[in-house]
């Protein structure tokens, strides 16, 4: 049985970001809320999990790394709020279903699921590919938002919000990374027949298109070892995309995603939230 290490915090939450009244309201309205979130540890995950944790959310985190789960517990900690996380690894189904079953048992359910687990280790294209590489990709990406979803679902309450990080390669064509794309491809389609298969139980399911985010995933840039650094190499230099495109720090990902998990039942279902600045 997956164990989850759990932490408590006693410290009034911190504000949310300054924006607008209405948005704010929607924003902390996640108190007594759990959410879930895969690839926690690192990134935009993270960046999610914190913004759910001030949002008001007790967030289960889960990745493979137990030395960043440990630093995002602690964290959140301080927001106030309660944190369990777990190592798993999304593309395993045994694991997920374990990890889902704890989540339950220590929880009761899920009130919002954040597939966030991904990345690519197939870059190149596909005649030079390496077939273990390329499935590996589609295992996570693609398998691991399906094996974390099933193994939840049930557990999901009415207004209970699913929303998957998909991607823009998912959408538009660029060589060189064709198991990537047909994954969040299919994260993309996966995202909208849900959404048609769970309406009537009042869940949403919709995803969520980052652009070009300044993570240690972004290969473009020489010195991969922080946001800070990632963003200021392409302070002056064009991203390798339209140029009407930026590169985003990772907490605005996650406040868009603590955004969606706080509107009113009812919402949107069965779509795409994009912060890319491009034609897709």
């Amino acid at each position: 049985m997956t164990q989850l290490r759990t932490e408590f915090g006693f410290q009034e939450a911190a504000a949310i970001a300054a924006g607008c009244q209405g948005a704010n309201q929607i924003m902390n309205n996640l108190e007594s809320k759990v959410a879930v979130v895969s690839g926690a540890g690192r990134g935009i995950g993270r960046s999610i999990a914190i913004a759910l944790a001030r949002a008001g959310a007790d967030v289960v985190g889960c990745s493979r790394t137990v030395s960043e789960l440990e630093s995002l517990a602690s964290e959140i900690k301080q927001l106030g709020r309660r944190c369990a996380t777990a190592r798993v690894d999304v593309a395993d189904w045994e694991n997920v279903k374990h990890f889902a079953e704890t989540v339950v048992a220590e929880f009761g359910r899920c009130d919002i699921l954040v597939n966030n687990a991904g990345g690519t280790f197939a870059e190149g294209e596909l005649a030079d590919s390496d077939p273990a590489l390329w499935t590996k990709t589609v295992d996570i990406n693609l398998y691991g938002t399906y094996f974390l979803t099933r193994a939840l679902l049930a557990d999901i309450p009415s207004g209970g919000k699913i929303i998957n990080i998909a991607s823009g390669m998912g959408l538009a064509a660029l060589p060189g990374n064709s198991s990537y794309a047909a994954a969040k491809a299919a994260v993309h389609m996966l995202t909208q027949v849900l959404s048609q298969e769970v309406w009537e139980r009042g869940i949403e399911v919709n995803d969520v298109i980052p652009g070009l985010v300044a993570t240690t995933n972004v290969t473009w840039a020489s010195d991969r070892s922080s946001v800070d650094t990632v963003l200021a190499e392409f302070a002056d230099r064009p991203v390798p995309f339209a140029a009407s495109e930026r590169v985003k720090h990772p907490d605005e990902v996650g406040e868009l995603v603590a955004w969606m998990a706080g509107l009113p039942p009812g919402g949107p279902t069965g779509q795409s939230f994009s912060l890319a600045r491009r034609p897709l």
